[in-house]
């Protein structure tokens, strides 16, 4: 109770806070180009950053569904400096227009595509930073779970329902299992699967996937696990808790309020920590979002104690891989909460497109989703310190989407 008290001064006093004016990286960037049907089979030619007038954009590629995604891209190389007190390691992970996933130097030093096609959604790295998940078309007009390491050169279909609909693969802390909802149909009611990675090349004997609900729910959404894989707990209005051995769903763990749903859960990936959203209005603006709130799940049980925070109408929570911090977004900010210190602070107001915000490996950067300079209408990547003090962006995209940023080391 106390951290999240600190939490709303700290963040109130930030908002006060002047910003700094934000810099720009110069690198140029043309994704779209790499996923047009050309380079679906051809390999990708190196550009540098002494490249003045871009090739113009050719249409997006829309692929037919493949039996499986599509092969490694090869990344192009873009060489530039990075600012002096930016130097931000890894790679940022993406879907890029919803056709293909890219990887981007977490410096923006190069940027590439490491799968093209199968419409590709939910990217989600593994705790352990090794491997990505995320659901993609399958044989006819299925959707499965898949996962790929960080250049694509290896790809695994983890699950194997047949399934039209298969969305949110959610990581065990332990980086073994895979959650998801599935339903026969695109419309029909969901339910929670589980399945191991290990194995999954004989899909569903070795990888034990199974069906751990029977909810058959249109409602179901933002599954997180126990640092300790015992639960599953998710939204289905309320917070809902289910045993993975047992299969056995709990009743009700909190109570939602009028406006909307209990949603983004997050789990602590060390302690028995649950944070999530209460839906939560402004009656005089009709302004909705989610009010910070938590549990302690060490015993659980139907009508948990909850434990209600800061009214920031909130978005999305997402924990750091080491439970150091948790970054809250609003449709427009991004707020990163010290777990230890209990402490927060603002490190990006008023964007213009989904912050999308993701942690670097060091926990020293902020990757997120804004308006670029170049253009306001096309969204880019750009960086931020820690302390919200600076702030760079390292994409320079001509057009196209980009959704479920993720930040792994290498």
């Amino acid at each position: 109770m106390r951290r999240l008290l600190v939490a709303v001064i700290v963040w109130m006093l930030a908002a006060c806070q002047q910003q700094p004016t934000e810099q720009v990286l110069p690198t140029r960037m043309d994704l779209n180009a790499i996923a047009s049907s050309t380079a679906a089979v051809a390999t990708s030619e190196a550009v540098t950053t002494a490249a003045v007038t871009p090739p113009t954009l050719p249409p997006t590629w829309t692929p037919l569904p493949p039996a499986s995604p599509l092969p490694t891209q090869t990344p192009l190389a873009i060489l530039t400096s990075t600012p002096p007190g930016f130097s931000a390691a890894g790679t940022i992970f993406f879907i890029f227009n919803g056709d293909s996933i890219a990887a981007l130097k977490g410096d923006g030093s190069s940027e590439g595509l490491i799968a093209v096609g199968g419409a590709p959604a939910d990217l989600t790295l593994s705790p352990d930073g090794s491997l990505l998940a995320y659901a993609a078309d399958a044989a006819g007009s299925a959707r499965e779970v898949y996962v790929t390491n960080h250049d694509g050169t290896y790809v695994q279909k983890v699950s194997c329902l047949g399934f039209s609909r298969v969305q949110q693969p959610t990581w065990s802390w332990d980086s073994t299992m895979l959650a998801f909802f599935a339903a026969q149909t695109p419309d029909g009611p969901m339910d929670v699967y589980v399945a191991s990675v290990a194995g999954s090349g004989n899909c569903p004997t070795d990888n034990q996937q199974r069906q751990i609900t029977r909810l058959a729910s249109q409602d179901l959404r933002d599954l997180t696990w126990s640092p300790n894989g015992q639960w599953v707990f998710f939204s289905n209005g309320p917070v809902l808790a289910t045993n993975v051995l047992t299969g056995e769903t709990l009743p009700p763990l909190t109570m939602p309020t009028g406006f909307g749903p209990d949603f983004a859960l997050a789990h602590h990936p060390t302690s028995s920590e649950l944070f999530y959203l209460k839906t939560d209005g402004d009656v005089e603006t009709g302004r909705r979002g989610g009010t910070l709130s938590q549990m302690d799940t060490s015993e659980v049980q139907p009508q948990m104690t909850e434990i209600r925070g800061a009214e920031l109408f909130a978005r999305s929570l997402r924990w750091g891989s080491d439970g150091q911090y948790l970054l809250i977004s609003t449709d427009t900010d991004v707020l990163l909460l010290a777990e230890e210190a209990g402490t927060s602070v603002e490190v990006v107001t008023g964007s213009r497109f989904l912050p999308q915000p993701a942690l670097s490996p060091d926990s020293e950067f902020v990757a997120y989703v804004d308006a670029g300079a170049e253009n306001p209408g096309v969204p880019q990547i750009w960086l931020a310190d820690r302390r919200g003090e600076s702030h760079i962006q390292i994409t320079h995209h001509q057009e196209g989407a980009i959704d479920d940023l993720a930040w792994g080391p290498g």
